[in-house]
């Protein structure tokens, strides 16, 4: 297994402990589709019965940062090992000030872990198709959460 799926392991295994989970809504008697990227499978994110589920201030902040980070990234001008750092740094900060509950906070675990691995691609190698895909990942996230 590459050390970067254990990586993503581990962190989504803390991420959820971490979180200050106060109550678990009911379970969804519904086997979830299941979203393929490379050979490891992660559960999709759903709306919450077609509307956006709520995320706490620091997540949208955080998310936002990662956006302009990547906005103001050129290939050719831009410093990789900061925009890496940085990313990972905003990615903590949204895991550290977690205060999400329920099916809210499981949907959002479901889109940080392939943002996770769009950010250690990063780490591989910078190329114009890995930051589109970051970036475009990134407003995604503004279809599922307000």
């Amino acid at each position: 297994m590459k050390t970067s799926y254990k990586w993503l392991i581990m962190l989504g295994l803390v991420g959820l402990l971490s979180c200050q989970q106060k109550e678990k809504q009911p379970e969804n008697t519904e086997k979830p589709e299941v979203a393929q990227e490379d050979d490891f499978q992660f559960p999709p994110v759903t709306l919450n019965n077609g509307r956006l589920w709520e995320a706490n201030d620091a997540t949208v902040q955080g998310i936002k940062n990662m956006q302009h980070l990547m906005d103001d990234f050129t290939i050719q001008n831009g410093d990789a090992e900061k925009l890496i750092a940085d990313l990972k740094a905003e990615f903590a900060m949204i895991f550290k000030k977690c205060t999400m509950t329920g099916e809210a906070h499981d949907q959002l675990h479901n889109y940080l872990l392939p943002l996770k691995t769009r950010i250690d691609n990063l780490e591989e190698e910078v190329t114009i198709k890995n930051t589109a895909d970051l970036k475009m990942y990134l407003e995604d996230f503004f279809y599922y959460f307000q």
